[in-house]
């Protein structure tokens, strides 16, 4: 018997779409892992963004996959619905043309996700620098991958004969970052 989990959100819903597991053969499981940056984003952490919503003149921008995602008391799109003003942006270089375009207003980047959206966010905050912007932020709670599966084999719990990563991740810190699974 082997269990093998698929690490990353692509992956896990890949595996449903095509229905995989019933090509596996007797014996082989497949498990979810962390993978995605919805998933792994801390209950505290969102709130924490989602409390931003009730400054004057200020605006949240995140990817759409945050906007229905529950905080404790709301989401992205309940504090939308309550008058706030939510955007959703599909690069963190919107966010920055949107401050640029919105001086008299706060705009608050939700960084989310792994070492693929990490440079983005990099580079939003280098172009934002660079432009003077002083109303552009980011409320980063970006997480890495190795981090997430040492936290997650460390704590005993999950048994794995085999872990498939996440390739577009391992494109970006190589193949080398995940020596200590051994």
């Amino acid at each position: 018997p082997a269990t093998i989990m698929e690490v990353c959100g692509t992956h896990t819903m890949a595996v449903a779409r095509f229905g995989l597991k019933s090509l596996l053969p007797p014996g082989v499981q497949l498990i979810s892992g962390p993978g995605c940056p919805v998933c792994v984003t801390a209950q505290i952490d969102l709130d924490a963004f989602l409390a931003l919503g009730q400054e004057p003149d200020t605006v949240l921008v995140s990817f759409g996959d945050m906007l229905r995602v529950p905080g404790t008391q709301t989401s992205l799109e309940g504090l939308r619905a309550q008058g706030a003003d939510v955007r959703v942006v599909y690069s963190p270089l919107d966010a920055v043309e949107l401050a640029r375009q919105t001086p008299e207003k706060q705009v608050v980047f939700f960084g989310v996700g792994f070492e693929t959206t990490m440079p983005a966010t990099a580079l939003a905050i280098q172009t934002a620098a660079g432009y003077g912007l002083e109303n552009f932020s980011v409320w980063c709670v970006h997480k890495t991958m190795p981090a997430a599966l040492k936290a997650l084999l460390a704590s005993g719990e999950v048994r794995v004969s085999g872990l498939l990563c996440p390739g577009h991740v391992t494109t970006i810190i190589g193949a080398e970052a995940y020596d200590f699974i051994p």
